[in-house]
């Protein structure tokens, strides 16, 4: 356990000092049972990003081909939820695009902040939430430039800027997956930089924690350096991954993972130095599965941080994977 977790806890204990409601900001993608979960721990977060929408080279906003999310986006304003268009580099073929994000940036930029500024209006968006991807190492200046001028634009008009970014620490900010994201000026444009977090290991890779503390505090260490902390969001899975083998796996989502457990009657064990939780189990077809996923001890730790580090908020990926268990863990940290 780290110094931040180590003083979240103490301040727990003590008494923390009475802040501002953070930021609770859900992410509302097109998984099974999203608006099931959307409209039942709706009381949980103040904030949603609606994961729909992509944009082109040319700066055009349009669907990702999911249904549309218009009754999310109805029940939310109902709610007097704060909905923000969660807008992707996703070309057609489903891929993050580099060249998509480095055209919005640049020959496509006055058009791109336009139409972005107004399908935020047309929409009846708090903002933008500016999700890209794979951005190239060559356009750290135009990612930069590109979502400072796009800031300026939307609070012009009264709205605000999420920027989602990759978790890297200053060991690592200059790998070429990384380098494209300059935090401090992303930081100085937009209203909230969402650190993504999560995927510390996918499935591609060997077996590991999805989210380790520890890595997550070395991630946060690096962007409250260059950032100021009430801009910054930490962000939680509600999923974990369950590798077949080293390289082979798929989303196991927290609702999921205890029936998988029952199942197999798999003995899972609470990895303290990364405050994550693993098993092992053997499938019908002879394979040996390692699981990597958060308990409730394990999300509310990680949730403990927006305290410890007198963050803006968290960030929660997704809707549709969770249940109340997994809400009442974020509670209960976002309360340390």
């Amino acid at each position: 356990m780290k110094k931040r977790i180590a003083a979240a806890l103490i301040c727990s204990l003590m008494g923390a000092a009475v802040q501002a409601a953070p930021m609770v900001l859900a992410y509302y993608s097109g998984y099974p049972g999203n608006y099931a979960a959307l409209s039942k721990y709706s009381a949980n977060f103040n904030a949603a990003a609606i994961d729909f929408y992509n944009i082109t080279a040319q700066g055009v906003v349009k669907g990702n081909g999911d249904d549309a999310p218009d009754d999310a986006i109805a029940f939310l304003r109902g709610k007097k939820i704060a909905a923000y268009g969660c807008v992707s580099n996703v070309d057609g073929k489903g891929n993050w695009s580099a060249g998509i994000a480095h055209a919005v940036s640049t020959s496509a930029l006055q058009p791109a902040v336009a139409n972005l500024v107004k399908f935020a209006q047309q929409n009846g968006f708090a903002g933008i939430n500016v999700d890209f991807e794979n951005v190239a190492q060559g356009d750290r200046y135009n990612f930069g430039n590109f979502v400072q001028t796009l800031a300026r634009a939307l609070h012009a008009k009264g709205l605000k800027l999420i920027v989602s970014v990759p978790a890297f620490s200053g060991a690592d900010y200059d790998h070429p997956a990384n380098y494209g994201y300059d935090l401090q000026a992303l930081g100085a444009g937009a209203d909230y930089l969402q650190i993504m977090t999560y995927d510390e290991r996918i499935p591609d890779w060997s077996p590991g924690p999805v989210a380790g503390s520890d890595w997550m505090e070395n991630d946060l260490d690096y962007a409250v350096s260059l950032v100021p902390a009430g801009k910054i969001l930490n962000g939680i899975p509600a999923y974990g991954y369950d590798w077949q083998r080293e390289g082979v796996g798929g989303m196991l989502h927290w609702k999921d993972t205890q029936a998988l457990i029952d199942r197999y009657g798999a003995q899972p064990s609470y990895d303290a130095g990364t405050n994550s939780w693993t098993f092992r189990y053997g499938a019908a077809d002879g394979s040996l599965h390692t699981v990597w996923t958060e308990n409730a001890r394990s999300v509310a730790l990680k949730a403990s941080l927006v305290n410890a580090y007198g963050l803006g908020g968290t960030s929660l990926y997704a809707l549709g994977m969770d249940d109340a268990k997994f809400w009442s863990a974020v509670k209960r940290g976002l309360s340390q």
